[in-house]
């Protein structure tokens, strides 16, 4: 037995390796400097990405490292540090135990290919991080926050999430600034004192 969320699993029968063994070496030429940016723009968020053999309708998926720790064992961890006082925001290295492995075939990925020019060393011509939009940004960062979700783990960073999704939200409903508006007006009311009660009212 395997864990299915863990990296190189491999669901090939022998008669379709030699096949998918090509398919997977022409996949990993077409990324290369794709694949080696993306190693550099999420630093220690992962411990490396790859191109995986196993994706269907999804664009990217987290797996654990052979040594490390699956989603379960994670959150078993971290209630343990809760537990026992500790800083629970401390990540623990264990974004560094983890696998982003992208869907070669989804329009999202071959689209985030077409829009960041990076040579085989994953740079631009110059020898430098490619200058990237802000829109663009916001796609790397969601589309590892949605892998995370998908195989249980907590996103990268709940602010940056959250602000990358208001983001998203002004663009969608075509909102030109998120500056509140002013405050509404009430109008004024005057002040009517109370009629007298009247002493004959009977009760």
């Amino acid at each position: 037995f395997k864990t299915i969320s863990s990296e190189g699993v491999d669901l090939d029968t022998e008669d379709e390796k030699d096949e998918s063994l090509r398919r997977e070496k022409a996949y990993k030429e077409k990324f290369k400097g794709f694949l080696k940016f993306m190693n550099k723009f999420y630093g220690n968020k992962v411990m490396s990405v790859n191109i995986s053999k196993r994706l269907s309708n999804v664009p990217a998926i987290i797996s654990s490292s052979a040594y490390g720790q699956s989603a379960n064992q994670e959150r078993i961890m971290r209630a343990q540090a809760f537990a026992h006082n500790q800083d629970p925001r401390m990540d623990m290295g264990l974004g560094a135990m983890r696998t982003l492995e992208i869907n070669p075939r989804h329009p999202f990925i071959n689209k985030l290919h077409e829009l960041i020019p990076v040579c085989d060393d994953g740079v631009d011509e110059d020898g430098e991080m490619p200058e990237l939009s802000t829109e663009i940004k916001d796609a790397l960062w969601n589309l590892l926050d949605t892998a995370l979700l998908s195989g249980g783990y907590p996103v990268s960073e709940g602010r940056g999430f959250n602000n990358r999704m208001l983001r998203t939200i002004k663009n969608q409903l075509k909102v030109e600034s998120t500056a509140l508006l002013p405050e509404i007006e009430v109008p004024l009311e005057e002040d009517v004192p109370p009629e007298p009660e009247d002493e004959n009212e009977e009760l």
